[in-house]
């Protein structure tokens, strides 16, 4: 390294400096110069007609690390060359060099004759077909949801590593249903983790839809899809889903009986259903909404049957009506001992009332008032005392029961007494009923 630090030797150190710098790059000028005089000889030679001679001096630049540009042109004259000398299939692989140094750029030829443009788009298709290949691009299964049901969106998942900037992945669906075809672009979204989302407009009852996955550059395609898979859409446009259905257990929809699957799934068309849960002496319903695509997960718990529940009822009510009406009665009572004393007052020294007529009148409204309602809540309490009376001493399942067919869902349901209770759960929604 050159350094000056006095005036005096400021010319010398910035004519050492020049020399030296002189020397690093005029190799590499001479080398630009070298190499931009070979390619330009070439076309000479091309032009001319003498392809032989323009081969022979394009071989002088296969050991050389030439610039992209030069590159692309000294390949493209080879393939010039290549066509008339050897063929088309030898013109391919020589221009296999030129698709590579512009960057994988399909219509790298598209400034020179046909047939060269023809032999260059062959090496583009093969060329760009192993690009990931050749940057070691290893990529995974293509993974679409399977849907549960018609008109139900759906999650493609794909994976790529490494994951080089240039580089990009589309869905390309189609669909028996549907005429044409559609790219669905697959969003970065962990490391090497791909995902999109297909609409659910395209998910048609019983169709098939068949998804390619294509790897793309700036430029499109490279090549033929990597990964294929393909989704087939169940008929059914809306499902509930119970989850784990006892064995013994009976299902009725809107009061049909059905089968649900081996995950407790059924199908349903869109709209608002009963479903009901009936396992021995034990029952639960819920009334459930399912859209058009979407899966209803219905929580049904059967409650067995039992008169105490009712007994107890009855019960309480009788001892709230009875202490209620008694306490009623004391004040009804007490108001009538204040009319007696209200009436039996007198001035002092005369035997005039004491008290007005329209106070006395008021307490004896009072009086009929509570003594009324008093009277009614004992005779209530008396009758649903008998009620709960009856409730406990009545055999529990009310006695020798007709015997019914157990396959049948209406006479499971007429065979059940007592509370059930069920829950809907949907996003953002839950619904919980039942009855006694």
């Amino acid at each position: 390294m050159l350094t000056c630090s006095r005036s005096r030797a400021a010319l010398a150190c910035t004519t050492a400096a020049a020399l030296s710098l002189g020397i690093l790059v005029a190799p590499r000028r001479a080398h630009a110069q070298d190499v931009a005089a070979l390619v330009a000889k070439a076309r000479d030679q091309v032009e001319g007609g003498n392809y032989q001679d323009a081969l022979r001096i394009l071989s002088q630049l296969e050991s050389k690390d030439l610039p992209p540009a030069v590159a692309v042109d000294a390949a493209l004259l080879e393939t010039t060359a290549t066509i008339v000398v050897k063929g088309q299939d030898a013109a391919i692989a020589s221009c296999e060099r030129a698709v590579v140094a512009s960057g994988y750029d399909p219509e790298v030829a598209r400034d020179t004759s046909p047939k060269v443009r023809a032999a260059c788009r062959e090496a583009a298709k093969k060329v760009r077909g192993g690009r990931l290949a050749r940057e070691k691009v290893v990529v995974g299964e293509l993974e679409p949801d399977k849907p549960e049901v018609a008109w139900q969106p759906i999650r493609v998942r794909a994976s790529a590593k490494p994951f080089p900037s240039w580089l990009k992945f589309v869905a390309r669906v189609s669909s028996k249903q549907l005429n044409g075809s559609f790219d669905l672009a697959l969003v970065p979204a962990e490391e090497g983790k791909l995902f999109g989302t297909l609409d659910a407009s395209w998910i048609h009852p019983n169709d098939t839809i068949s998804v390619a996955l294509v790897a793309q550059d700036k430029f499109g395609d490279l090549g033929e899809p990597v990964k294929t898979a393909t989704i087939t859409v169940p008929k059914a446009e809306g499902m509930i889903a119970l989850g784990s259905v006892p064995s013994d257990a009976v299902v009725t929809v809107d009061g049909s009986r059905v089968t649900p699957d081996a995950s407790g799934r059924i199908a349903v068309t869109p709209g608002s259903h009963e479903v009901e849960m009936f396992q021995g002496d034990a029952s639960a319903s819920t009334e459930v909404d399912v859209a058009r695509g979407s899966v209803a997960r219905v929580a049904l718990s059967p409650s067995e049957s039992s008169s105490n529940a009712l007994a107890w009822i009855a019960t309480g009510t009788s001892v709230a009506c009875l202490a209620t009406g008694g306490v009623l009665m004391l004040v009804a009572d007490g108001r009538r001992s204040d009319i007696e004393e209200a009436a039996a007052a007198r001035e002092p020294g005369t035997d005039l009332p004491a008290t007005d007529y329209s106070t006395i009148q008021g307490l004896e409204d009072d009086r009929q008032t509570f003594s009324t309602a008093g009277t009614v809540l004992l005779i209530a309490g008396g009758v649903t005392g008998v009620l709960a009376a009856t409730l406990w001493l009545w055999p529990s399942g009310g006695g020798a029961a007709e015997e019914e067919p157990t396959d049948d869902a209406a006479a499971a349901k007429r065979r059940v007494r007592g509370p059930n209770v069920g829950a809907t759960i949907r996003p953002g929604w839950v619904s919980v009923g039942g009855s006694f």
